[in-house]
């Protein structure tokens, strides 16, 4: 029995992230979500470094969940404009089961989910047909 290729493209930034999952040449599911940083609430006393190591936090909480809607991949493809993409590749380096599975990290500005799932399909060579579920 043929192993189906499992690929995961995401695009991020600190503020949310949407990650494409294919099956072969199958999308199989598009998700967004959201690290609400900007909700963060911070001590008035606090200083630089107290909000800095809460926004460190923070944004490790995010990458976890992020990872968590992968599930098992063969490759993984990252986007995004800023240090989150970087960031999230060293938090997936350090997952079981998912360490050596990036392919890339590719800097580009905002992505929708469409303009995603049209990336990826070009970069894992994916048949055409890719956009239907």
């Amino acid at each position: 029995m043929t192993h189906s290729l499992r690929r995961i493209a995401i695009w991020i930034d600190q503020r949310e992230a949407i990650v494409a999952v294919f099956s072969g040449d199958r999308l199989r599911k598009e998700e967004e979500i959201f690290s609400d940083i900007d909700q963060e609430t911070h001590h008035k006393k606090w200083t630089r470094n107290h909000i800095q190591a809460h926004k460190h936090e923070h944004l490790k909480h995010f990458y976890e969940e992020v990872v968590q809607h992968f599930g098992p991949a063969d490759e993984i493809l990252i986007l995004g404009p800023g240090q989150a993409k970087h960031e999230l590749h060293h938090h997936v380096e350090h997952h079981k089961g998912l360490k050596g599975k990036v392919t890339a990290v590719e800097n580009v500005g905002k992505m929708s989910e469409t303009e995603l799932v049209a990336h990826a399909t070009t970069f894992f060579k994916l048949d055409q047909h890719v956009f239907q579920k």
